[in-house]
């Protein structure tokens, strides 16, 4: 299976409401520093609106033009604080240390959290919520690649001080289930 082209990312967009925050995040929203956060793989900004609705000033980033789009129709519409950047931040120049926080919700690219601990400011916090390996024998996503072994997203924070973390079957009030690795990472403070 090949990893969808951004035309492909921009058709799944189209046409669709922003939706709301992922249950984790919203649950943690209260523990976050207030100031800028950085949204990863925003999507249409489902999280990204949250963060600004609490108070944050947002960087949502994605690689769907579509969606961010959609995001910034909808930031401008309810006048929140949010900059839709198209990219790929594979490639994507994120400062050190110029982020209050960072969320990483449906996404994995192990690669990049290594760059979420440097861009992280002392005292900041990063939200990671994503699937576990056991989400492929009960549906979408099935690509392995995708997929968190148990313990994972523990390991992938290495640096910081981890707060909160769960792992296993989550159910979402209109009854889905989905296996899913939740954590709330802080970055610590210079003495």
């Amino acid at each position: 299976m090949s990893e969808p082209r951004p035309a492909d990312w921009d058709e799944r967009h189209r046409g669709q409401p922003p939706g709301e925050a992922e249950p984790f995040l919203a649950a943690m929203l209260a523990r976050i520093p207030r100031g800028v956060a950085l949204d990863v793989a925003a999507g249409r900004g489902r999280n990204a609106l949250a963060l600004a609705r609490a108070g944050m000033q947002v960087v949502a980033v994605d690689r769907s033009a579509e969606a961010m789009r959609i995001l910034a129709v909808a930031a401008r519409a309810a006048r929140l604080a949010i900059w839709p950047v198209v990219a790929n931040l594979d490639s994507f120049h994120l400062k050190d240390e110029s982020f209050d926080a960072i969320v990483n919700i449906n996404f994995l690219d192990r690669a990049l959290f290594p760059k979420f601990v440097r861009v992280l400011r002392p005292g900041g916090i990063l939200i990671a919520d994503t699937f576990l390996i056991d989400q492929a024998a009960i549906g979408h996503p099935c690509d392995r690649r995708f997929l968190l072994g148990h313990g994972e997203l523990r390991a992938l924070a290495g640096g910081l001080e981890i707060e909160e973390y769960r792992e296993g079957l989550t159910a979402y009030p209109g009854g889905e289930r989905a296996f899913r690795a939740s954590m709330v990472a802080r970055r610590r403070k210079s003495n």
